[in-house]
């Protein structure tokens, strides 16, 4: 059978969208050090990246996509050197990891940033659902749930699919609030672990935040010391 023989081929389709192309991509390049990228000084690591490509990043993920720099499992350590990268944006994708490879990668983040450069993490924020679920219980009127884009395809009310999306969906791992992410960021040696909010931080080339994520986010930065 050839290998193109269940993927029906498309003019309006770019030939990267197939699903075929993408895994062979991942086999070729995931974790091939030969193919990565020459990394200059001080960049800026747009971590965990998905779809979300920043021409200002070195983009790293495990998944190919187009535009992608680096392909790597990142539970294996980053493929940086001490002290190297002088900012690291990550979006919604500490949570797709287990807490252990969590931790893990925290102190990995912490050894290549350059002293006093920033790390900006976005993760879905697990008081945000609580406190909207604990409202709706409580009677508490018209509830504003997080993650409006969210469509519910499995016939039961809408806080409680969204409380089960939120730990089950989309291969999350681990979910969690601003307490337990700062200290895992302070036992990682970072510093000044603030919380805070759409498009507002210390560095603002790390303010690359996309829009849909952001009613059911938290945005947590910390510093090397």
């Amino acid at each position: 059978m050839s290998w193109f023989a269940n993927t029906r081929i498309s003019t309006d389709r770019k030939f990267t969208d197939y699903s075929k192309v993408r895994w062979l991509m991942i086999r070729l390049l995931r974790n091939n050090r030969f193919l990565y990228p020459q990394v200059r000084p001080n960049s800026y690591v747009n971590l965990g990246c998905g779809p979300n490509i920043d021409k200002g990043f070195v983009n790293v993920d495990s998944g190919w996509v187009p535009g992608l720099d680096i392909c790597c499992d990142i539970t294996r350590g980053l493929p940086f050197s001490d002290n190297s990268v002088g900012g690291i944006f990550s979006e919604h994708c500490l949570e797709h990891l287990s807490l252990e490879h969590g931790r893990a990668l925290l102190r990995e983040c912490w050894r290549v940033l350059a002293p006093k450069s920033v790390i900006r993490i976005i993760l879905p924020d697990l008081e945000l659902y609580v406190r909207a679920y604990a409202k709706h219980l409580d009677g508490a009127g018209q509830v504003a749930f997080p993650n409006e884009y969210f469509a519910n395809r499995s016939n039961v009310s809408l806080p409680v699919a969204l409380i089960n999306e939120l730990f089950y969906g989309s291969g999350h791992r681990f979910i969690y609030d601003f307490q337990v992410l700062s200290d895992l960021l302070k036992e990682a040696h970072f510093h000044e672990v603030e919380k805070r909010s759409f498009g507002v931080g210390s560095d603002e080339r790390l303010l690359i935040d996309s829009p849909g994520r952001r009613s059911e986010s938290l945005y947590v930065e910390a510093r090397k010391g």
